[in-house]
């Protein structure tokens, strides 16, 4: 009796870790994803030689009055829906006149039927409504303006220069912008390495038009680490853009005698024929 009791007690267990086995071999469902009724967006924008990314859900004003009925005067909102707009800047910068160290940040703001308070705080995690003032970074006002229908709302970048930008926030009939910048100039200084760097970050200055005094210092410490015809040249065309045009000719002349001797083949490229060009325009100036 007792015999028989075991086989069927190693039968039954056999048959347990069969069931079980097969459940696990079993195909699995997928997670079911959902579309959101306020789509999930993220925009980003260089801004020189820094980063700003911009993520945020879209609500829809889908024929509803949103300025003092949906979103009330007075009451913090978090400029999206669902999860919190965040800010990430990668180097600090400067908003509206006030600093804002690097980093992630929950952009809210506060609606009103004059300016509006736009807030950077450092809490991050909690869901989109939940806003803590105790940890507040950033405050300023901004005046709203009127604009045609915006249905969606949106974030975007616009007048950019190479050290700024103005940060648009878009939806209903109202639109709020303020002006952000970073030191682009110091990210330039503080790449101290080759001369091609240096070299580069003059160019930059030279093309945009920005940071002439320290253009022309960091063309001189390339210069200084490597002389030759690329930084020559970028150094004879610094000083004709300042109309130093005998001093440009004397450069100019200096970095294709310089591409010669380091390179036969120099005279021939398209290099030398454009800078003997160059040299040329100024000498009729």
């Amino acid at each position: 009796m007792k015999r028989i009791l075991s086989l069927f007690f190693v039968a039954a267990l056999v048959a347990l870790m069969v069931g079980q086995d097969a459940l696990a071999q079993a195909p699995q469902l997928p997670t079911l994803r959902v579309p959101r009724v306020s789509q999930g967006a993220r925009v980003t924008q260089v801004i020189g030689l820094s980063d700003v990314t911009i993520q945020y859900h879209r609500p829809g004003v889908k024929g509803r009055e949103i300025w003092g009925k949906l979103l009330p005067y007075g009451e913090v909102w978090r400029a999206g829906a669902n999860e919190p707009t965040l800010f990430t800047f990668s180097d600090e910068v400067t908003i509206e006149g006030k600093k804002l160290p690097a980093g992630t940040y929950r952009f809210v703001t506060i609606p009103s039927q004059g300016d509006w308070t736009v807030i950077f705080n450092s809490e991050v995690k909690n869901w989109g409504t939940v806003y803590e003032p105790k940890y507040d970074t950033l405050k300023f006002t901004v005046k709203p303006e009127t604009i045609q229908q915006e249905e969606w709302l949106s974030f975007s970048f616009t007048d950019l220069t190479p050290s700024s930008a103005r940060v648009v926030l878009a939806w209903e009939k109202v639109k709020l912008s303020f002006k952000i910048e970073f030191n682009t100039a110091g990210k330039l200084q503080s790449s101290v390495g080759t001369w091609q760097i240096l070299n580069g970050a003059a160019r930059y200055a030279m093309m945009e038009k920005v940071y002439t005094t320290e253009a022309m210092n960091w063309i001189d410490r390339s210069i200084a680490m490597d002389k030759n015809a690329m930084n020559l040249r970028t150094k004879a065309e610094l000083l004709a853009a300042a109309g130093k045009f005998k001093e440009a000719i004397a450069i100019g002349e200096e970095a294709l005698a310089v591409g010669k001797a380091k390179d036969p083949k120099y005279e021939a490229s398209q290099q030398a024929k454009d800078l003997t060009k160059l040299v040329g325009d100024w000498k009729s100036k």
